[in-house]
């Protein structure tokens, strides 16, 4: 499929983007499946409890017939129980446990069934990508690297469950938007993540501020402050350095460095900027912090934080004085790098 740079400025839109690499990498997918996420909600519901309805038959059935002889003679059919007269009945063991096919057979089908199920979760992380990028704005023309496309795909064949499979395809959007956001070992890192794992990051990114490329937790001066209000506790920090999403360090600190002339710091926590105005050669101030390692910093591109306010609040209280204020907007929409936000800014009480 040929990209059409839209009006030359190395733009492409990200759904033709999104086929592109798909085409090239997997060849071709279900449209079906492509569109899953514009179908009609009340059909789709209807569908899944027919199917849910018919398993339910099914096992019922099944179950029936493969112990007729234990319960003497009782019979399902048409969603109804027919028990007949106890009799002798003859022993018989269950077809349904034995295969008589040849080995080769028996490969052949093991194979085309594990084949099936791989493009079935490929073609759901796509659909889940494409609603991602469902009417966006134009991105990069930039292409993805290929080996980087190479091992997303080989992960996502093995990724069955629907919250998960929504995961990578948020993945896979974000690097179609904007390359090199998610790096090889960030995706064998979020392969191999474990369900306490990712539930332990979830808690702990709520507290992720924001300063240029960097996140961090902030500890303050109290140690018992994060486990006693906000249940981020040791074991979780511990958890996090040990599997590599933050950086290990006890005695951390972020810095705003002296300057001879008036400054502003801008930092994000969730939907919240908190501005920074520091006066001209205050002494540097430290903050003893927890930091996210390159890994946890682009896993936090996934999530969207809500930090508690009041944990904003002990921030910005343990950073003001006379030579600092310290103040907070409500960001309403990104534009690139730039944040459209709330006025007047607030003060922190």
């Amino acid at each position: 499929m040929q990209l059409n740079d839209i009006l030359g400025l190395g733009k492409v839109l990200p759904i033709d983007k999104l086929i592109d690499i798909v085409s090239n990498s997997v060849g071709k997918i279900s449209k079906s499946y492509f569109d899953k996420k514009d179908i009609d909600t009340r059909a789709y519901e209807i569908e899944k409890l027919a199917e849910a309805r018919a398993k339910e038959m099914k096992i019922m059935a099944t179950a029936v017939k493969e112990n007729f002889q234990i319960t003497g003679g009782i019979d399902y059919k048409d969603e109804k129980i027919a028990i007949t007269s106890p009799k002798e009945l003859p022993i018989q063991i269950p077809q349904s446990i034995l295969n008589n096919s040849p080995l080769e057979e028996r490969t052949a089908d093991r194979i085309k069934f594990q084949e099936a199920k791989k493009q079935l979760n490929v073609e759901n992380v796509t659909a889940f990508a494409a609603e991602e990028l469902k009417n966006g704005e134009p991105v990069t023309d930039e292409p993805l690297d290929e080996d980087w496309i190479t091992r997303f795909f080989r992960i996502a064949e093995d990724i069955s469950n629907e919250e998960m499979q929504a995961l990578w395809g948020k993945i896979l959007a974000g690097e179609i938007k904007q390359p090199k956001s998610y790096s090889l070992r960030t995706l064998e890192l979020i392969r191999n993540l474990s369900k306490r794992e990712a539930d332990t990051f979830m808690k702990v990114a709520n507290f992720a501020i924001k300063s240029g490329n960097a996140n961090y937790i902030f500890k303050g001066n109290n140690d018992d402050k994060l486990s006693n209000d906000y249940n981020v506790n040791y074991m979780d920090i511990a958890l996090l350095t040990e599997i590599g999403l933050i950086q290990p360090g006890d005695f951390v600190n972020h810095q705003f460095i002296q300057q001879t002339s008036d400054s502003q710091r801008i930092l994000i926590a969730g939907n919240i900027a908190i501005f920074v105005n520091v006066k001209a050669n205050t002494p540097s101030i430290k903050m003893p912090v927890n930091v996210f390692s390159s890994s946890g910093n682009e896993l936090l591109q996934l999530i969207k934080p809500t930090p508690p306010f009041d944990y904003l609040t002990y921030y910005a209280n343990s950073i003001k004085n006379e030579n600092v204020e310290v103040k907070y907007a409500h960001i309403f929409a990104w534009e690139g790098n730039s944040i459209m936000h709330s006025q007047p800014l607030q003060e922190f009480k």
